[in-house]
């Protein structure tokens, strides 16, 4: 895993290396191995290496043509990389090294921006195509390798792996994009292309970006989810047929990410997805597999001891550690300083200590993210049918009533159930829900004094795109929107704060098409989630250690903002601290600080979102010239 810069000055002056290596060493936690640095007049590109394959000079980036014309840098696995060395040197492309990386350029030296297509992996790539005088960008179809850039006409085109390399550069011109904090306070994170500071954009999964001098870059796709999950027919076959495609296609997933000439393992949570990627890692040579997990010196929290008995039933090595919260607080610095776009998903803390805990051991982690959007795995997707036959009974102005009514009601849970039961239909009903959106509808309203978009902006798209069922859409927005959005940036982030490169067999390009090709009954049957996931791994683990509840990978937030957090809380969200950044109302911002320090309301979603927006605004845009530390 890498970390990636460049920089592109249109008024042909020759860049300031000295800059342009200033910006390349804020990612030297995603490269700890090398540096490289290309420059050549107003061009130049960055490179931070984390050696995983070749581990030799040879693999040093930015690497060049044989003619010089292409430069380019690499952050990422192409897992497919062999088969296509192959094509390329039955075409007389020379090879120097054994890296990926060395196929990533070759082939756009092949096929230009084609190649993107042919990559089965995890990637962000930056190529300066100097015969064009062009640069292009491009990302993983599932988007899990992140990828920024800004344009300014007339002056600089730039990009970077991250957000802090660009502010690194660009100080003060990249300021906060208010519209986008606004977002981020409705959806949990910026879920669109923009990114928190004003002209920064992503380059969306799946797509690469082509910046010329004299325009904006123009973006394009290679491969669409949502294009090929309503394209696809749903595939014919028995359930036999479906498990066995599907064993298939995970077993080559997981034993392609087994390649590295460095040590290997893999996060075991005690869920079904980790633990069948440990099974198909075990099949081979179980005393090779090492795993981690993390537990909690709270019960409720807790599951190391069922991820112990999966270790030794798998017979692979297992780690655990277990942490007291104030473990978990202790992160705090380390959260602020390499999550450098915010994130109100809390479970980014115990992320980060499986991380730290499997990087004393390894420099490769397999993990199980994407599972719960591509095989139904929230529990939020099983309250769609309920909900469509409840719309098909009663009135709307009876479940407006009894939305109306939900307010009175003293249990949060039970409260933010009854107001969605004033949706007009299942989109929206699925728009009040899931991830975040479900626990924050109503006070995000009362802090912005508007009608919260997000809910209607998630329909709109379940409406554009209905596929066989509003479960289906639903699942296909998660997929598109909130695992790119929020998960993965979270797993990159984590993961790569302790340089430790996380590789996900569900988020193979021939998972994804697999899953969205799938019959709903092979994804979701009845009340059982992730339908084919469990069946297979029942062919590795016994039922008993299969069939329990999902306790989600989480932290206790809302109690630690009455206690631990309270004075950061209290002071960081204070009616003068909201005044002076004037993002948000500080008497309505105020008041849901309140009601949660009474006990009143949970607003701990809310209030944890907000809180780490002004921890970023501290360390990344003020400039703050100690470290970041507690109060």
């Amino acid at each position: 895993m890498c970390g990636i810069v460049g920089v592109w000055q249109f008024d042909g002056r020759a860049v300031d290396r000295a800059a342009v290596e200033a910006m390349r060493d804020t990612l030297v936690h995603r490269g700890p191995d090398d540096a490289g640095l290309w420059a050549d007049g107003p061009v130049a590109l960055g490179h931070r290496r984390l050696s995983i394959i070749d581990l030799s000079q040879a693999g040093r980036m930015p690497m060049s043509s044989p003619d010089g014309r292409v430069q380019a840098v690499f952050n990422g696995e192409v897992y497919n990389f062999r088969t296509l060395r192959a094509e390329l040197e039955a075409k007389g492309h020379p090879f120097h090294s054994g890296t990926d990386s060395e196929v990533v350029l070759r082939a756009y030296e092949q096929w230009g921006a084609d190649c993107f297509d042919r990559f089965n992996g995890m990637f962000a790539v930056a190529v300066w195509d100097g015969r064009e005088r062009r640069m292009v960008l491009a990302r993983d179809a599932a988007g899990q390798k992140p990828l920024y850039y800004a344009y300014r006409p007339g002056r600089w085109f730039l990009f970077a792996s991250t957000l802090a390399p660009l502010i690194r550069y660009a100080g003060g011109e990249l300021g906060v994009d208010e519209a986008v904090v606004k977002d981020y306070v409705r959806f949990g994170f910026p879920p669109g292309e923009r990114a928190m500071l004003k002209g920064v954009h992503t380059v969306p999964p799946g797509s690469f970006a082509i910046a010329h001098s004299d325009r904006q870059p123009d973006v394009h796709r290679y491969f669409d989810l949502t294009n090929y999950a309503e394209q696809t027919a749903t595939r014919q076959g028995d359930e036999r047929a479906h498990l066995e495609a599907f064993r298939d296609v995970m077993r080559d997933a997981v034993q392609s990410r087994l390649v590295a000439d460095v040590p290997l393992g893999a996060f075991l949570s005690g869920g079904v997805d980790s633990s069948l990627i440990v099974a198909l890692m075990a099949e081979r040579d179980p005393d090779a597999v090492k795993t981690y997990t993390i537990g909690f010196d709270q019960p409720e929290f807790d599951e190391s001891e069922h991820a112990a008995r999966i270790a030794t039933h798998l017979g692979v090595q297992n780690t655990v550690r277990v942490l007291r919260g104030q473990d978990v607080l202790d992160q705090l610095p380390d959260l602020v300083r390499f999550f450098d776009e915010p994130m109100a998903d809390y479970s980014a803390l115990p992320t980060l200590a499986v991380s730290k805990l499997a990087r004393e051991h390894v420099t490769v982690a397999l993990t199980g993210d994407g599972a719960d959007e591509e095989f139904g795995g929230y529990k939020y997707y099983l309250a769609q049918p309920a909900a469509e036959r409840y719309m098909d009974v009663v009135p709307a102005t009876a479940g407006a009533a009894v939305a109306k009514a939900a307010r009175l009601v003293p249990s949060s849970g039970a409260r933010r159930m009854l107001a969605r039961s004033g949706a007009t239909d299942a989109a929206l009903f699925f728009g009040l829900g899931g991830f975040y959106r479900g626990a924050t509808t109503e006070a995000v309203n009362r802090l912005l004094g508007e009608e919260n978009e997000a809910p209607m902006r998630v329909a709109a798209f379940l409406g554009a795109h209905p596929l066989g069922s509003s479960v289906e859409a639903g699942m296909l927005y998660d997929a598109t929107h909130t695992l790119p959005g929020a998960w993965l940036h979270k797993v990159d982030r984590a993961s790569m704060a302790v340089s430790l490169e996380a590789r996900s067999p569900f988020l193979d390009r021939r998972v994804l098409e697999l899953a969205f090709g799938l019959p709903l009954d092979m994804r979701i049957r009845g009340r059982h989630k992730k339908y084919i996931v469990r069946r297979l791994l029942r062919d590795y683990l016994p039922v008993e250690l299969i069939e329990r509840p999902k306790q989600g990978f989480t932290a206790p937030v809302g109690h630690w903002l009455r206690n631990e957090l309270r004075g950061e809380l209290e002071g960081r969200l204070s009616k003068e601290a909201v005044r002076r950044r004037g993002f948000f109302d500080p008497d309505r911002a105020w008041t849901l600080v309140r009601e949660h320090l009474e006990g009143t309301h949970d607003h701990a979603q809310l209030l944890w979102a907000l809180l780490v927006l002004e921890w970023w605004i501290e360390h990344h845009i003020d400039y703050s010239p100690r470290d970041f530390a507690l109060r």
